[in-house]
């Protein structure tokens, strides 16, 4: 059976977006051009602006439906029935297994690197997708650890230190390794929550 028109649609809007995010991470947003997303996504220039107006415009739909698949990984963790810490280890899993996916990892890595050529106010949305999702986890640190709720200073810091071991996973993990990604997503949840404990003493010593 053919496709409807809106599903064909559909697919070759995603086939723009998944060919910009490959050719931004790689070249970076200012250097790539809408020419070569037109190549690589098999249409012509103007089949590109059928779609989008602007380049601006894929990084902001591509930066979007990815905090937007994010968002809904953490909702799918913390809204489980799990106790806490087995929520963090299916957050963490559910986090490793979508960076190291082609696409996502390629959305990821221009989230990380391009995010200021965005207008102000789509930043700010985006932004703000952000710290809704790292406020999730500053709360469920706090259930992890309750100790926290007295030291709320290091939540934060905490969380931040967390998303950076997990954010740059991608530019170093591969499948050929023994390895699996959640194997690799139990090990760091593990790593980082045993180590929390710890750190919670040793920084309220040093704070005083």
């Amino acid at each position: 059976m053919a496709r409807s028109r809106s599903n064909e649609h559909d697919a070759v809007k995603q086939t723009i977006l998944e060919t910009a995010a490959k050719l931004f991470a790689v070249k970076g947003f200012a250097s790539a051009s809408m020419n070569e997303i037109a190549d690589g996504a098999g249409i012509s220039k103007a089949g590109v602006y059928h779609y989008f107006e602007s380049k601006t415009e894929i990084l902001r739909v591509m930066l979007t439906e990815h905090l937007n698949a994010v968002s809904e990984l953490a909702d799918e963790a913390f809204g489980s029935s799990e106790a806490p810490r087995d929520k963090f280890v299916t957050f963490t899993r559910l986090l490793i297994e979508s960076y190291t996916r082609s696409t996502s990892r390629h959305q990821h890595a221009v989230l990380v690197r391009d995010i200021d050529f965005l207008p102000p106010k789509d930043r700010e949305f985006i932004v703000s997708a952000e710290r809704r999702i790292i406020r999730s986890v500053e709360r469920l640190l706090k259930s992890i650890h309750p100790e926290l709720i007295e030291r709320s200073y290091l939540t934060r810091p905490l969380a931040m230190l967390f998303f950076g071991m997990i954010n740059w996973t991608d530019n170093w993990y591969s499948e050929k390794g023994r390895l699996s990604p959640e194997d690799l997503a139990t090990l760091a949840a593990e790593l980082f929550l045993g180590g929390v404990e710890h750190a919670i003493v040793s920084a309220t010593q040093a704070v005083g």
